[in-house]
């Protein structure tokens, strides 16, 4: 077949007329106001009836439901259109989507529905405001976990917690974390509870919570080798951000050199992992302490070097070997003044 050219449709922009549909918008809330108004007022009516009156008039139970549905409606599209008119009806948008959610949750207790809406809700406004997002989140996660949804409960959660963290509420965010790791948990989404967990730990360690971070380390630990997945080979390297972790924190708050703790704590980890004894991220951990032991700073540095070329480590772990060189160089200077003596 012989090739003919074709002419081609010149592609024109598309606007928005923001007003037109601002305007159409409210006039779909103020006729969901009236039907809303006319179906709170029938069942008004039907309630102050005698029974025999009340059961003629409940007779036809599909009118006050159908009403119902057409307010729905009507308040979901005054919500589409105050979403189109643009970024100064957002609120309003919001709210519309709120309002058809609480129907949802109220009149037909369907937590499904309700949470859709009450997540739509959030989407619209959180460019804008995002601890606005947030309470309509809330409010959808609960309509999640009344389905039984847990998995799409968690995703709002980490949601949450990433709103959190853009605004520096790491305590807040630390919250949302933990929470949508036990949701995710009990969906069954493992891999998405331990990257959870892992942020929680991350930032208790960031925000100078040091042992409560070691803690949460161990608890994913502990996940990632119950669960048998491909993160377990990856169990020795959490054992050892929570071996450091705490030598930083003793180190810091006892001057005594006691490492108790840490010897119990390790102890708990050969029976996880009976691996981690043998690797070479133990290996390093046992320098460390007897760096600290003895004031060792030459030491510590060779075995830093010789380990970070193996492994990287990130600012937490950076954070904690900082604490741990300052804690050796202190003790250096005191084997130092003993020996001058």
């Amino acid at each position: 077949m012989p090739f003919t050219k074709t002419s081609r449709t010149h592609l024109r922009a598309v606007s928005l007329n923001h007003d037109e549909y601002a305007l159409k918008a409210e006039k779909y809330l103020r006729q969901a106001e009236e039907v809303g108004a006319r179906t709170s007022g029938r069942h008004a009516r039907c309630i102050g009836l005698e029974p025999q009156q009340n059961q003629c008039i409940m007779a036809y139970p599909s009118a006050s439901e159908l009403q119902t549905k057409h307010e729905l409606k009507l308040t979901v599209q005054a919500a589409q259109g105050f979403r189109l008119a643009g970024e100064q009806y957002w609120f309003d948008s919001a709210k519309a989507y709120a309002k058809a959610a609480a129907l949802w949750k109220e009149s037909f207790k369907d937590p499904k529905k309700a949470a859709e809406l009450y997540k739509e809700a959030a989407i619209v406004i959180e460019k804008i405001d995002s601890d606005f997002a947030n309470e309509y989140y809330r409010k959808a996660i609960s309509q999640h976990c009344d389905a039984s949804q847990y998995k799409s409960a968690a995703i709002l959660e980490e949601r949450m917690a990433n709103n959190h963290r853009r605004k520096k509420n790491f305590e807040s965010s630390i919250q949302e974390y933990e929470r949508a790791s036990k949701l995710y948990t009990a969906a069954n989404e493992f891999d998405s509870a331990d990257r959870t967990l892992d942020q929680t730990a991350y930032f208790l360690g960031k925000v100078g919570r040091v042992r409560d971070s070691a803690y949460s380390y161990q608890s994913l630990a502990k996940e990632q080798q119950a669960n048998q997945n491909m993160k377990k080979f990856e169990v020795p390297r959490t054992m050892l951000r929570v071996g450091l972790l705490l030598l930083c924190d003793c180190l810091q708050k006892s001057p005594k050199l006691d490492f108790f703790e840490i010897r119990q704590t390790m102890e708990e980890m050969y029976e996880v992992d009976c691996r981690f004894e043998e690797s070479s991220e133990h290996a390093f951990f046992v320098d460390m302490v007897k760096c600290a032991a003895q004031g060792d700073l030459d030491k510590y540095v060779d075995c830093l070097h010789s380990f970070n070329l193996l492994s990287k480590f990130d600012d937490l772990m950076l954070d904690a070997l900082e604490g741990i060189k300052t804690a050796v160089a202190e003790r250096a200077n005191m084997v130092a003044k003993e020996v001058k003596r």
